[in-house]
């Protein structure tokens, strides 16, 4: 709206005549009149006078309405800030995202390392028998995830009679020599990873274990041909792990138990009393083990400077 039309409509809605504007403005009524006609315009401070006793900002008198302006400004401003938002989140789920898929190739990862390392994890067990007075055994490596044989032999006993080549799963092997054994009334045990504990029973006798000392009970309830050297040694429990890890000894001291060579069997156990205070001082809070290897009358063709061990857990409180 122009200038002029403004004024007229302004001054209309005051009830005011061109005369009696023109007398508050102290102009004349033909200068009100040249101003709503367009002829003229007023000055910067007769603009004043009429903003005054029109009641409008000279803004508005201009038909520059400054607050359509800032409107507009802040609501490009909250435009502008929306759509900065928006890229932020769009950025954070990119970012999320590619963590999110980072961290689940590596779950896979793991997973699938797991699955292999278990696919191809081997371990060695070995069956030993007793039948028609003699004494036979055979031992196999196979893979843990599936039982095939990688690795196997014994004396040939067993191996010729059953006509053991044909088989490659391990299990089916023992099960085979197992039958057969227990068919023609004689017995077998089956040993992994020459851990003798599931023939032979050793533990802390009760009331007797210190931080530096204890007394070792070994107890065969089938006469074995096991025979036991004085080397010993201490594992700690690794929660983390979740495995049994052998501590470091402060010397070369053989704290073991004082006997060269010696054996156990059904009904006369050995009874050993153990300080290892040389070896590990005091062993602090936690759960432990003690580890003794063994000597296992038995044919053992397979990594045969591994030794056959016999163990006792205990806990330091």
């Amino acid at each position: 709206m122009k200038l002029g039309d403004k004024i007229l409509e302004l001054r209309k809605k005051k009830g005011l005549s061109q005369e009696q504007l023109g007398e508050k403005i102290d102009v004349t009524r033909q200068t009100i009149s040249n101003w709503e006609l367009g002829v003229t315009q007023p000055n910067p401070d007769q603009l004043k006078l009429l903003s005054k006793e029109l009641s409008v900002s000279i803004d508005e008198l201009l038909d520059n309405n400054i607050q359509n302006v800032l409107i507009e400004k802040v609501s490009n401003t909250e435009k502008i800030s929306e759509q900065t938002l928006t890229k932020l989140r769009h950025l954070i789920i990119v970012i999320v995202s590619i963590f999110a898929v980072v961290l689940l190739a590596l779950v896979l990862i793991k997973i699938y390392k797991k699955v292999e390392d278990k696919k191809y994890k081997t371990r060695e067990e070995s069956i030993y028998c007793k039948i028609y007075g003699e004494e036979h055994s055979y031992s196999i490596i196979f893979q843990e995830e599936t039982g095939k044989i990688t690795t196997a032999g014994g004396d040939s006993y067993f191996y010729d009679i059953l006509d053991l080549a044909k088989y490659d799963d391990a299990n089916q092997v023992f099960n085979i020599i197992n039958d057969y054994v227990k068919k023609n009334g004689g017995s077998c045990v089956r040993i992994k990873d020459r851990d003798l504990n599931s023939v032979v029973n050793m533990y802390i006798k009760e009331g007797t274990l210190t931080k530096t000392s204890a007394t070792i009970i070994i107890e065969e309830s089938v006469d074995y041909d096991i025979s036991y050297g004085e080397p010993f040694w201490i594992e700690k429990y690794n929660y983390k792990t979740n495995s049994y890890e052998k501590l470091e000894q402060r010397t070369n001291a053989n704290c073991a138990f004082k006997l060269p060579a010696y054996s156990a069997a059904p009904g006369r156990p050995l009874v050993l009393n153990q300080n290892w205070s040389c070896m590990y001082g005091e062993l602090s809070k936690g759960l432990y083990r003690i580890v003794k290897d063994a000597d296992f009358d038995i044919d053992r063709p397979i990594d045969e400077t591994k030794l056959f061990y016999i163990w006792a857990e205990f806990e330091i409180e």
